[in-house]
């Protein structure tokens, strides 16, 4: 009887063993290949300073984005009627999308947009193209600042009658509908934040 015991565990330990070796190989050499990241979102600025800090001492030159290990999937959370971002897209660690907080000084109006958006793939260039209008940005708290990246420049937010430092989240993540089109994709654009 001990000794059927005994091979049931050194069986259980070399499968558990062996399904390890598998699932490392996996997401060492194929996930790598197949998961979506957003590679570099560059920070231009126009006659305003952005700084990555509140005590606003470090210029920004690109966004902080929040560690994504799995890369980006289509958001699963029900949709906020009103600011447009799924419930699992937040700046905490659970996040579905990613996430970065940038700081803007006071006393000068301004406006954002984005530009230069690249999606680097190894599948077809037009189809992955085709999918900007699943990949969406906001601003937490911001009204209306729920966008998608379809069009060549598109406008987040203005901001004007600016009497304190403006902390700004950014939200990104991929739509529900996103399609397989952008599977290995690396995505980046630039942020412009323009006085006004």
């Amino acid at each position: 009887m001990e000794k059927k015991s005994v091979s049931a565990t050194f069986l259980v330990i070399f499968l558990a063993l062996t399904f390890s070796v598998i699932g490392i190989c996996f997401s060492v050499y194929v996930y790598q290949d197949t998961k979506i990241v957003i590679e570099n979102i560059t920070i231009s600025t126009t006659g305003i300073s952005v700084y990555s800090d509140k005590d606003l001492q470090n210029s920004a030159t690109s966004l902080n984005l929040s560690n994504m290990d799995l890369g980006l999937k289509p958001a699963t959370g029900e949709l906020d009627s009103e600011t447009q971002i799924p419930s699992t897209i937040t700046d905490e660690g659970t996040s579905e999308g990613y996430y970065a907080t940038v700081y803007v000084p006071a006393g000068v109006n301004f406006k954002i947009t984005i530009t230069n958006v690249v999606i680097d793939t190894k599948e077809n260039e037009i189809e992955a193209n085709n999918e900007r209008k699943n990949i969406f940005i906001s601003i937490k708290d911001i009204e209306n600042s729920t966008k998608s990246i379809e069009e060549e420049v598109t406008e987040i937010a203005t901001f004007s009658n600016v009497t304190e430092t403006q902390k700004l989240t950014f939200l990104i993540w991929l739509g529900s509908l996103a399609g397989d089109e952008l599977v290995g994709s690396k995505i980046s654009f630039t942020l412009n934040f323009e006085a006004i």
